[in-house]
């Protein structure tokens, strides 16, 4: 248990760094893939691995856009920008976001999203329930007049999976409605993540999806050969994490061969697609996160070095 805790605090403390990394170099007009990949090849200099590729989400998207290959799409003036990372170290992940404001119109949501993360941070106990985080998160957001995201949430994580079965509501949840068994376990590490908007309170999933994950091995002779190597290199490299296709192209595959086993390894449901997702009014959002790791007598906040 000592040695998890051990990467676990590695991980942590790359992944603080990486996200202060992308405070110096997150401006209007940057590139959003240069800072993707400087944030991951960070990661990677420090003998470790990206948990999945780092999302940059503008304005009314909350989650879930990672540059894709040759994106050309930069930071627009006076945007909301929240970047999303995680930290593998032999499976021991952490995950944390940021959120960096190029209009000082959004500085009350900003605030409100770390503020309403720091109260529930405050409130955490080893065995305690995970809703009264909802409730905490909940009544911080709406009491300045703004809203919780409901359908996103924190998580627990588990070695080499980011959503270890427990979800940490960002909101109130009845007690009829409650599972007295999700509770902050000595010796797990779970992400508590607000996200605050203007709008409904809700995302959908857009048609566009930039983060993929290996969902199931194939049976014999269902894809063609020349996919074969390149679903060997997602299930060798990747260990059932999220992956950009962008990472493949970067190792050497052309876009042709990228986009064919898209297409099949999609179809056949090998790989699995993770939706681009929006504030459903396309109202702005801004979101805090950090890891925290549970012992037997406290809360140690992994992912926040300050």
């Amino acid at each position: 248990m000592k040695s998890d805790f051990k990467k676990y605090k590695k991980s942590g403390s790359i992944l603080a760094d990486a996200l202060k990394y992308a405070k110096e170099i997150t401006k209007p007009g940057i590139k959003l893939i240069d800072i993707a990949e400087k944030m991951e090849n960070f990661i990677r200099n420090q003998s470790a691995q990206p948990a999945f590729p780092v999302n940059i989400s503008i304005n009314e998207i909350a989650a879930h856009y990672s540059p894709v290959v040759n994106d050309d799409s930069t930071i627009p003036e006076g945007s909301i920008v929240k970047i999303d990372a995680g930290v593998s170290v032999d499976g021991f992940l952490t995950d944390a976001a940021r959120t960096f404001i190029f209009d000082e119109k959004w500085t009350k949501m900003k605030l409100l999203a770390e503020n309403a993360l720091e109260n529930a941070l405050k409130e955490i106990r080893p065995n305690g329930s995970v809703f009264k985080v909802g409730e905490i998160i909940e009544k911080t957001i709406k009491k300045e007049g703004y809203k919780p995201i409901v359908n996103l949430s924190g998580h627990l994580m588990t070695q080499y999976s980011l959503h270890g079965g427990v979800s940490i509501p960002n909101y109130k949840i009845s007690r009829e409605a409650r599972d007295d068994s999700h509770r902050f376990i000595p010796g797990n590490a779970y992400a508590i993540e607000p996200f605050v908007t203007t709008g409904s309170g809700k995302v959908f999933d857009d048609k566009n999806t930039t983060i993929y994950r290996h969902y199931r091995d194939f049976k014999k002779n269902e894809i063609p050969e020349d996919i074969e190597e390149i679903y060997l290199y997602i299930k060798q490299n990747f260990f059932n994490l999220p992956f950009s296709w962008r990472w493949l192209f970067n190792s050497g595959f052309s876009v042709k061969q990228i986009d064919k086993a898209k297409e099949i390894l999609l179809s056949k449901h090998i790989v699995h697609g993770y939706p681009v997702l929006i504030e459903s009014k396309f109202a702005p959002v801004t979101q805090a996160e950090e890891t925290i790791y549970v012992n037997k007598d406290e809360i140690i906040i992994l992912t926040n070095t300050k």
